[in-house]
């Protein structure tokens, strides 16, 4: 299905596509990559009040390779038009798009048989019970877990990371270490944690280029130390921290680890027992699954140092007037009627990721980024964030503009081109303004986007560089 990825970059190949482009426009000016239409610039403010855009039009050509195409059939999404435009999505690190084999699943289980989990011994019941504890053993497969008994749903990453920090028994004078790079979902619980429980959050600084940095992290490390609690991979730069070494160090003072792997489901191998962490988080969304699903892997000896944070039905085998009789890991953590076609839905997503490769994802979002880097990386007016290297950004390039906002960019680049990124902080807020650093753009790359998607998109920047010098 995805077994060549390759793209040649040749001066002839580039020829024959501006060749094929021309001959798609039959009669007026010719549009595409490299034949513009040229517009008078703008005030950008103005403009926006407006809705109006002052950007040459292109043509988006069509992917040259066979195996890509027919991947994109898959994605339903990937086949609508605005305003007659195909849609460049570039913003996957904030939700992933579906499959039809994601979509198809969750239909089935409205349709098909549409019951409850473990509570009823007719036939939608027991369907139900069986497609949801087979997503359970995916996921924990998945996740390289041990037992599936280890894989605890949750609703997202979020919801994840704060049973951990109100489910362990935290005493004042404990300690949490995270980095300075984190999702506010991987800051605000500790923050929340040191308020109440007295317990220190202590940060660790990444570098200059936002790496890990194994000598702070170390000076930080004490045997007051309960928890380090880290991403896997950064939304902001795409840097991928050493989880393994981190684990490692974590041990020899005896504190747990807790993995952000929200932004690692696509193109990273998450194996736990390789990693030796105690806790991993995830969302679904972002890993081709449903919206309102994650994951906490629990590693079965940490699963006894956690209680629930919430207590209702599903989570105990017997009640009384005055007690109750607590259920076994993993249900004593899921409490209430749960997200039964999500996380069915869920199932099917990992399994789909798993039939791709991660390898050959990780393979071509580096060969997308590459592209991007090497066009938007000698460009004056553009600073990337993260490291120079676009391999050890994985598939997120994130800039700034100068002379332009990072909001009047992402809207340019929608409103001009319909290619879709993200701008603001991207919930890394503290990182921004402990370095007084503006706002950037983010694109990010999957592996059903194309490289001519990335070059029309780098066309797309510098249109707005000449159209708006800033």
């Amino acid at each position: 299905m995805y077994s060549k990825l390759g793209y040649s970059r040749s001066m002839s190949t580039r020829r024959r596509l501006t060749t094929k482009l021309r001959s798609l426009v039959r009669g007026g000016p010719k549009v595409c990559c490299s034949v513009e239409i040229q517009k008078e610039p703008g005030d950008i403010g103005a403009l926006r009040a407006r809705g109006e855009v002052t950007l040459p039009v292109r043509i988006l050509a069509p992917p040259r390779k066979r195996a890509l195409r027919k991947l994109r059939e898959d994605f339903p999404i990937l086949q609508q038009r605005t305003a007659g435009r195909p849609a460049v999505y570039l913003d996957s690190a904030c939700s992933s798009l579906r499959p039809t084999a994601v979509i198809d699943a969750i239909d089935s289980y409205y349709r098909s048989y549409s019951g409850c989990h473990g509570r009823a011994q007719h036939a939608f019941g027991t369907a139900t019970t069986a497609a949801f504890e087979d997503a359970r053993r995916t996921v924990g497969g998945f996740l390289g877990a041990k037992a599936a008994s280890e894989i605890v749903f949750t609703r997202n990453t979020t919801e994840a990371i704060n049973l951990v920090a109100r489910g362990l028994d935290w005493r004042q004078g404990d300690a949490v270490v995270t980095s300075d790079l984190e999702h506010n979902s991987n800051l605000l619980p500790w923050q929340d944690l040191a308020e109440r429980a007295g317990v220190e959050h202590r940060v660790v600084p990444t570098r200059p280029d936002t790496r890990f940095d194994m000598d702070a992290f170390r000076a930080r490390l004490d045997p007051r130390v309960k928890l380090v609690s880290v991403l896997h991979s950064s939304n902001l730069t795409g840097v991928t921290f050493p989880i393994a070494d981190i684990a490692r160090e974590a041990r020899r003072v005896g504190a747990m680890v807790l993995v952000d792997a929200a932004q690692g489901a696509l193109g990273h191998d998450l194996n736990v027992d390789h990693s030796g962490v105690d806790f991993l988080a995830m969302s679904g969304h972002k890993a081709l699954g449903p919206t309102g699903t994650g994951v906490l892997y629990a590693k079965r000896t940490a699963q006894d140092r956690l209680t629930g944070m919430l207590a209702g039905g599903e989570t105990v085998t017997d009640t009384t007037y005055t007690g109750r009789t607590l259920g076994p890991a993993p249900y004593r953590f899921e409490a209430g009627l749960q997200n039964y076609a999500g996380i069915i839905g869920l199932g099917a997503a990992l399994q789909y990721i798993e039939d791709v490769g991660q390898r050959r994802i990780a393979r071509h979002v580096r060969t997308l980024n590459t592209l991007a880097t090497e066009q938007l990386g000698k460009l004056d007016r553009i600073d990337i964030l993260g490291p120079a290297d676009p391999a050890l950004r994985s598939s997120l390039l994130t800039f700034t503009v100068r002379g332009i906002e990072a909001s009047d960019v992402a809207w340019l680049l929608s409103q001009g081109a319909n290619v879709m990124t993200r701008a603001g902080k991207h919930c890394v807020h503290a990182w921004y303004n402990a370095r007084g650093q503006a706002p950037a753009v983010r694109a990010s790359f999957a592996f059903y986007n194309t490289p001519e998607e990335v070059e029309f998109f780098c066309w797309t920047v510098k249109d707005v560089l000449r159209a708006y010098p800033g």
